[in-house]
């Protein structure tokens, strides 16, 4: 049966990439506030011409697509992704981003060239794709779906209710899967055990009672005897980074993370004679690494939290020109990843008492959206169905023990207490970039490789799983 369900798959390629496609060439924007009601209800539709039962829950701040697709299964998958995307406004397109042209690109053949091409239109048009050559060759699923597709470029404040509200059906899955294209240019696949969180946050810095102009602009020449806002928000943030930028220097701030143990070291090791620096360096967009080994770097990534700058906004920059001027108030947009075991309350007070400490009082902490990641040990039933159904389409892949991609684990593993699987075969990259792509001759993978993994995990034993997380 499964190998009627690949033929179809293959014989239908053309009309998953136009799926693809179409579901690119609608907007959905979250920073904009563009088009997600639309693709809400161009998912749920594809999901009731698929044969199942679909609902547009409202959220927070963007609508939760909700889909069931019973086929009398014993067992029931969750799979969980996103249907918006960042903006794309870089002036670098080859091509209109939303227009899903396909096109030679670089070296890598026939692509689609499109914003959501990676992050997330491919991976959902996967999994649709999927359904759709179960149903083509005459062949039910093997297991029921619960679909989740929310709106979380933003910081997926509409998830958690959602998941409060509806926790007892939530929970009948038997695991959580997050489709995403991990594929190396070189063919190589690549498996997660785990993700980061995210807490997304502004330190803003206004004259006032501690010092600073009472005016809007004062001139610089008072500098001297006048505090500048400024001044005192570059202090703050360098105090908590270690000398070189290689750690966070907070006390109290990775809480209770979980620590690394010996299989942990010897997954590093294994990652680090395996992977090629270089190449990775290309494939992020960088010339070196912060540390000089290149092992540090990778035990850095995957056990080390962070926080990001990612913008500084005060006074004027002028090219060209300046002017000179102690302005009111400075203001800086930062992002940090924490990990399973630290929770946002933990880390923000963690910041304050840093501050305080520190005599940055004056520094006000505003935070927007934030959740904690997890992972899972290597030794899960679920996880291992998964790293097989990846040696089923020839792939032999890395495993990484966490990715600092930010993917909201615990909800999944600690509050509705299932196992949470992630990743797919597709070579993509750029993503919130311009010319962000989908390799199409490794989607056609993606979507043999979910075929076969919703098999795998119809016909595994969850005996001896190991538990749902570390």
């Amino acid at each position: 049966m499964l190998d009627k369900i690949l033929a179809a798959a293959e014989a239908h390629f053309e009309d998953h990439v136009t799926r693809l496609q179409r579901f690119i060439r609608q907007p959905s924007v979250s920073a904009e506030s563009r088009g997600n009601d639309e693709m809400a209800a161009m998912l749920a539709e594809e999901i009731r011409v698929l044969g199942g039962k679909a609902e547009i829950v409202p959220g927070v701040d963007f609508p939760i697509v909700y889909g069931r697709i019973d086929s009398g299964a014993p067992r029931t998958v969750l799979i969980h992704s996103m249907y918006d995307t960042t903006p794309a406004t870089e002036p670098e397109w080859l091509v209109p981003p939303f227009d899903a042209v396909r096109m030679d690109f670089e070296n890598f053949g026939e692509c689609i060239v499109a914003r959501g091409a990676e992050d997330t239109k491919g991976p959902v048009s996967a999994v649709f794709a999927m359904i759709d050559s179960h149903r083509r060759a005459g062949i039910p699923l093997p297991v029921n779906l619960i679909l989740v597709f929310e709106a979380s470029e933003l910081g997926s404040a509409s998830l958690p209710p959602f998941v409060r509200s509806h926790r007892d059906a939530l929970r009948k899955a038997d695991v959580a899967y997050w489709p995403w294209h991990t594929q190396r240019a070189d063919g190589t696949g690549v498996v997660w055990l785990g993700c980061k969180g995210i807490v997304t946050f502004k330190l803003r810095v206004r004259a006032g009672e501690w010092g600073g102009p009472t005016r809007a602009e004062i001139h610089g020449l008072h500098s001297t005897w006048i505090a500048n806002p400024s001044h005192r928000l570059i202090a703050a943030l360098a105090s908590m980074k270690t000398n070189g930028d290689f750690d966070v220097a907070i006390d109290g701030f990775y809480g209770t993370s979980d620590p690394v143990t010996p299989d942990d070291e010897a997954m590093i090791d294994k990652l680090a004679g395996r992977l090629e620096p270089q190449v990775l360096l290309k494939e992020i967009g960088a010339r070196r690494f912060k540390q000089d080994n290149f092992r540090d770097a990778l035990r850095a990534h995957l056990f080390q939290s962070e926080f990001n700058i990612s913008g500084i906004q005060a006074g004027h920059v002028i090219e060209n020109g300046h002017k000179v001027v102690i302005s009111t108030e400075a203001v800086a947009s930062l992002d940090l990843r924490p990990l399973d075991g630290m929770t946002v309350e933990q880390v923000m007070s963690a910041i304050r008492t840093h501050l305080d400490r520190h005599g940055f009082y004056e520094v006000a902490i505003e935070i927007n959206h934030g959740y904690v990641g997890g992972r899972m040990p290597l030794s899960h039933w679920a996880v291992q169905e998964l790293i097989d159904a990846y040696r089923d389409v020839g792939l032999d892949p890395e495993i990484w023990p966490r990715t600092a991609a930010a993917i909201a684990v615990e909800l999944f593993t600690r509050d509705l207490g299932i196992p949470w699987i992630a990743t797919c075969p597709g070579h993509a990259g750029r993503k919130h970039s311009a010319n962000e792509f989908l390799q199409l001759s490794s989607y056609g993978t993606a979507v043999a490789f979910m075929c076969r993994l919703m098999w795998r995990l119809a016909r595994a034993s969850a005996a001896g799983s190991g538990g749902t997380s570390r």
